[in-house]
């Protein structure tokens, strides 16, 4: 544990500290029960305030950020609960004083209304996960396409009499592969695997000594026709 966790949570305690004491010195004439409920809401109320101020949302770690996308739909449920949890102990415990079992049910109905909206969050930041999952899919296939089009490169770099179209052919289509967008569609996806087996249907061609160059001429239209076909695929 950093010096910073052990400052934040010596902070916390100080703060539930005060709070107790607070409530235990100004609260000497209100029913015990009464009291003890006081200091749980108010505990659960800076609990929430607490980690919203102290506890960072942005997680570099975290690449889908999946806080960032409850965040808004959290901070309302739990403004909401803040606002009413000590509106209700102010008005029913100094206007309009009521009985300890009244209070308690009132109290129960706020939190669990607080605890739909917590759940509602994490509903959300699990979706954004799942959105940022399948996006990561998508582009993991166009970078595998990148991939093998580019130790294709490499291995033509280190090699000696390879025909100059064979090489511009092959440059094109890396360069080609750069502006491909990415696509959500099943024949898209299909389209991706095609172009990186026969991409290294190609690579194995280059094995071959001495080379067979009528078969890379045609590997190589083979993965310009499926180029071609997945660039004209967009997302459903």
């Amino acid at each position: 544990m950093n010096a910073k966790r052990i400052f934040s949570l010596l902070l916390f305690l100080f703060g539930e500290g005060l709070i107790i004491l607070c409530f235990i010195h100004f609260g000497k004439n209100i029913q015990p029960e009464i009291l003890k409920l006081n200091i749980v809401v108010a505990s659960l109320i800076y609990i929430l305030s607490f980690f919203d101020i102290f506890i960072p949302w942005i997680d570099l770690k975290d690449k889908p950020q999946k806080k960032i996308g409850s965040i808004g739909l959290r901070w309302v449920f739990t403004t909401f609960y803040m606002i009413t949890g000590v509106g209700a102990m102010i008005i029913f415990n100094t206007l309009s004083p009521i009985p300890f079992i009244s209070q308690l049910i009132i109290q129960g109905i706020l939190l669990f209304l607080l605890l739909i909206g917590l759940f509602l969050a994490f509903s959300s930041s699990e979706k954004v996960q799942e959105i940022y999952q399948e996006e990561r899919q998508i582009l993991n296939k166009i970078d595998e396409m990148k991939k093998t089009t580019r130790e294709l490169q490499l291995k033509l770099d280190r090699m000696t009499d390879i025909p100059v179209d064979v090489i511009l052919r092959i440059n094109n289509l890396q360069e080609n592969i750069r502006f491909l967008s990415p696509c959500n569609n099943n024949r898209a996806t299909e389209l991706e695997k095609q172009f990186v087996e026969e991409m290294r249907m190609l690579h194995d061609c280059f094995v071959d000594i001495p080379l067979n160059i009528a078969k890379i001429q045609d590997n190589i239209k083979n993965c310009e026709r499926t180029y071609k076909e997945r660039k004209q695929v967009f997302s459903d």
